[in-house]
């Protein structure tokens, strides 16, 4: 007997507890679910405040700290991508089948940056630069003997996996290596070059989120992205738009003055003063308005304005930050993509709010590489700059230093 009153009593209180849960009002739940929005929010706003801090101090050290603060990104980032399909099993029996896969990044990295090294860096070795002239067949050699070690470890009953793991592998060092080394040339042509377009996808990332946090799906209901990310909005998507737009032109006039960041600078120049004579683009000119137009602001909002003064840069900036909102989030809707594939919220869990390295730099890789080639279409001065003149010099033989040496000494001379 008082066994079943106990257990009456039990499912008396569970079912006073369920109906009390059942009387709770939709304020409720709606309470604590922006109580967690509001919590990620803030985890999420604290640890952007430190990534930018960090970020900030590297960028004002020196231009050989930022290149490998860079290439340590893509590394990362290559590791996180390479781990999406790692299988433990499958490895385990493929020993030394994970260290190819380094081998491939540490061939493509000698093959981007190896002959830079090489002439670049002498404290190491006064026989590096003679080995530079040989770096194009060094990377070859180094390709032919990953790819021969590759074919001789394929294992029966593995080759479906080794061959997905190889093309894997390739396609990342394609989409990660290979274009954060753009970010470096882009580095070493000033500063400004790597820091507007790097913060422009920063901006475009805040505003986003912030944009679809307060007002997404208010004005337009249908999803953005629903297949690869059904959290994004339209509003968000435009809202980011529009702001990153205005952020670009107003942030790349604001330190187009300093000449920390618009001179470029020699990769053999380490920790050494900086200083130049700004480039054109960076100086304001006077772009003059339409008659029409001038005289329409005139006698409708008595506005005397027959020109703007602007800096060039700025307008490339608009652009830029075009870019940065209509084409460089598709970098961070293919990582979505693979997410999704392999069943993965986040790259890694390093940075909470945010993600991994590959998170926060997934659309950084693809704006690097269009303002390479921006640059080299429409900014490159057709002169040659120092650097590459300096590299053409120490591929030179002794002999041809040395006549060169001559033939610049008599040119000082005269101009003296």
């Amino acid at each position: 007997m008082m066994v079943k009153f106990v257990n009456a009593r039990r499912r008396t209180i569970n079912l006073r507890i369920t109906r009390k849960k059942q009387q709770k009002s939709p304020h409720h739940f709606l309470k604590m679910h922006n109580q967690a929005n509001g919590k990620k929010l803030a985890t999420r706003v604290m640890m952007g405040i430190f990534m930018i801090t960090v970020f900030t101090i590297i960028l004002n050290s020196d231009h050989l700290i930022v290149a490998g603060f860079i290439l340590m990104l893509g590394i990362l980032s290559f590791k996180e991508i390479l781990g999406v399909r790692y299988n433990d099993v499958k490895e385990a029996n493929l020993p030394g089948f994970r260290i190819l896969n380094w081998y491939f990044l540490f061939s493509t990295v000698f093959f981007l940056y190896g002959k830079s090294w090489l002439m670049n860096i002498p404290y190491w070795s006064s026989y590096a630069r003679y080995i530079a002239p040989y770096h194009l067949g060094l990377s070859f050699i180094l390709y032919v003997i990953g790819f021969c070690t590759f074919i001789l470890t394929l294992k029966k009953g593995f080759y479906k996996y080794q061959m997905t793991q190889m093309t894997w592998t390739v396609m990342t060092l394609g989409m990660v290596v290979c274009q954060s080394y753009f970010m470096i040339k882009n580095l070493y042509r000033g500063i400004i070059w790597f820091l507007v377009p790097s913060a422009i996808i920063v901006c475009n990332d805040i505003f986003a989120y912030f944009s679809g946090f307060f007002f997404g799906k208010k004005f337009i209901s249908s999803p953005f992205l629903p297949e690869m990310s059904p959290n994004k909005t339209w509003e968000g998507f435009i809202g980011a738009t529009f702001w990153t737009m205005l952020f670009g032109y107003f942030f790349s006039a604001f330190i187009a003055d300093s000449q920390w960041f618009v001179c470029p600078r020699s990769e053999i120049d380490i920790m050494s003063p900086l200083s130049c004579t700004p480039d054109q683009v960076f100086l304001p000119h006077k772009y003059y308005l339409p008659p029409a137009l001038s005289s329409f602001l005139f006698s409708q909002i008595g506005w005397n304005l027959p020109y703007l003064t602007i800096r060039p840069i700025q307008l490339h900036s608009l652009i830029f930050s075009l870019f940065g909102s209509l084409i460089a989030p598709f970098g961070g809707f293919f990582a979505s993509a693979i997410k999704r594939a392999f069943n993965k919220k986040d790259f890694d869990n390093i940075f909470p709010g945010h993600g991994g390295f590959t998170d926060r730099t997934d659309c950084q890789y693809i704006m690097g590489m269009f303002i390479s080639v921006y640059y080299t279409i429409f900014i490159k001065s057709p002169t040659l700059d120092l650097a590459t003149l300096i590299e053409g010099a120490l591929a030179l033989s002794l002999g041809e230093q040395m006549a060169l040496l001559s033939r610049l000494n008599d040119t000082v001379t005269v101009a003296l």
